[in-house]
């Protein structure tokens, strides 16, 4: 089930952003970036969020990226000690917008269809950040594809 077509994100707060640069690196430098990101669903509570409709079903996903850059030379992993560790995690909150109401052991069976919205948020949140840093050169992956059934942590490369 995607559950993307029963369900509107309607909310998204910062709970944490974590990074740390463990190496000085340069901007020739070719660094591997390992993506992890686990999604973790809960009940929101009726009220809790204010925008939030009390007639439809919401729910709210946890969701934690942790991004570890190694250095590469060629195809292989220079130094196995990280250039530079990051870690962002947030809530979001999702308000049903269509069909009859989906019970939470639902939403939680399917909740990483999710991850096709969620990725590229955070995603487009870390890129000023990494620019800060001084990392611009560090590319994060476009998307997350998933089959069908496969549960979080999702590694990506």
């Amino acid at each position: 089930m995607n559950l993307l077509s029963h369900f509107a994100l309607f909310q998204t707060q910062l709970v944490k952003i974590h990074a740390e640069l463990h190496q000085s690196i340069g901007a020739d430098d070719v660094i591997n970036a390992n993506v992890e990101m686990k999604l973790t669903p809960a009940v929101l509570p009726r009220g809790q969020v204010a925008s939030a409709d009390p007639q439809r079903t919401a729910y709210q996903v946890g969701v934690r990226l942790y991004c570890r850059g190694t250095r590469k030379v060629g195809d292989e992993v220079a130094d196995p000690k990280p250039a530079f560790t990051l870690e962002c995690v947030l809530n979001a909150s999702y308000q049903q917008m269509q069909g009859d109401p989906i019970e939470f052991e639902t939403f939680s069976r399917h909740h990483v269809s999710l991850t096709r919205q969620l990725y590229p948020l955070i995603r487009q949140q870390l890129l000023p950040l990494f620019s800060q840093l001084g990392i611009a050169s560090v590319r994060l992956p476009q998307e997350i594809i998933q089959a069908a059934g496969d549960a979080p942590p999702q590694q990506l490369h």
